[in-house]
């Protein structure tokens, strides 16, 4: 593979990662709120080790799915958690991938209604339509997507956290928040920081990991594999350092609306409040794609249909159960998500040991 060849798969291989893991709860700020807001001073270590966390397991991601050539979430479980545990993970994957559909389709819904006085069927429908056509189009539809919103993707709170800290210079924000409010369960579930940044690493790692797999093939160099995860993984800290100081200089509000971001951002003015919504469904659209041509990629392998095909009721069914709404998902399904997505990161990182002792060992 030539150098410019590598370098450009590199990118479009961060831009999916950055892409698959920003979806509507990330970008909002609310994700940010519940799992590192509530925790003072500890948020601060808590951004930094899951940012570091989103780095490493990326790129073993990578590493495995590119060794191996995975076409399947089933083909990377078998090497991460073994046989006996891959069934029950890949159901969990299953579940997780269509979950994660609903919510963005939702979640765009809920932007068009509540955002932009549009109908909420107007937006789930757009979506979902959008959705389709990249996930028909398969491994180069997916990458192709990622790499164009990106720069949407990463600028939008960048922008946003710039401003903010030129505002909190010159004393124009509001006063620093107070004690975070009680989160009812989400105390329960997220006791401490270091806790709180696992588990956010490891439901997030779900999707990555049933995109990555599914596209593993295309994969054929395994450091450009490693060096596309790596980037992205920085991208994604990159977003979450944004995310924390913004949140961290606009006050109290923020744990009052339901998109705090884009409160935040229309702080200062109407142009940047567009174009956050713009960014904020980008990010529900490029995730929602990400799970649409996952799931229909592992359906492929039970029904022997192709996933081009699978595609089309894969996103209808998602977009008619999306009519329910996902207003308390990122409290409480998500952190138990992330529980539940524990035995993937952790057999992860020993298939990955177990890789470099046999090279080692071979050697």
């Amino acid at each position: 593979m030539r150098r410019g060849t590598r370098r450009s798969m590199e990118i479009r291989l961060a831009a999916t990662y950055l892409g698959t893991v920003v979806g509507a709860g990330f970008a909002s700020g609310q994700e940010h709120l519940h799992f590192f807001g509530q925790f003072s001073p500890g948020g601060d270590l808590g951004v930094m080790l899951a940012g570091f966390l989103f780095v490493v397991l990326g790129v073993l991601l990578a590493d495995l799915v590119s060794r191996h050539a995975t076409s399947s979430p089933e083909d990377l479980l078998r090497h991460v958690v073994g046989q006996a545990l891959a069934p029950v993970i890949d159901v969990l994957l299953t579940v997780f991938m269509f979950c994660s559909v609903c919510i963005m389709l939702a979640g765009s819904g809920a932007l068009f209604r509540e955002h932009a006085g549009l109908a909420s069927n107007l937006g789930t429908g757009l979506t979902a339509a959008v959705t389709l056509i990249a996930s028909m189009k398969g491994v180069a539809g997916l990458l192709s997507l990622n790499t164009l919103m990106a720069p949407v993707l990463l600028g939008a709170p960048v922008v946003v956290a710039t401003l903010s800290l030129v505002w909190a210079a010159r004393g124009l924000l509001p006063p620093p928040p107070g004690p975070a409010p009680d989160m009812g369960i989400g105390n329960t579930l997220l006791p401490a920081w270091p806790v709180a940044s696992v588990i956010y690493v490891s439901y997030n790692l779900l999707l990555v990991a049933a995109a990555f797999a599914s596209m593993g093939e295309a994969f054929d160099d395994v450091t450009t594999a490693r060096r596309g995860a790596a980037l992205g993984g920085a991208a994604l800290l990159a977003f979450m350092i944004a995310i924390h100081v913004t949140l961290a200089l606009h006050g109290a509000e923020m744990w009052q609306v339901e998109v705090p971001m884009l409160l935040a951002a229309s702080r200062f003015g109407t142009a940047l409040r567009l174009a956050y919504s713009v960014a904020l469904w980008v990010a529900m659209l490029t995730t929602a794609v990400a799970g649409c041509f996952a799931l229909s990629r592992r359906l492929e392998g039970w029904v022997r249909v192709p996933q081009r095909t699978l595609a089309a009721p894969v996103t209808l069914a998602a977009a008619l159960l999306a009519q329910v709404g996902f207003a308390s998902l990122v409290s409480r399904v998500y952190p138990v998500f992330g529980y539940l997505g524990l035995p993937l990161v952790l057999g992860l990182a020993v298939a990955s040991i177990r890789g470099r002792l046999t090279i080692m060992i071979i050697k």
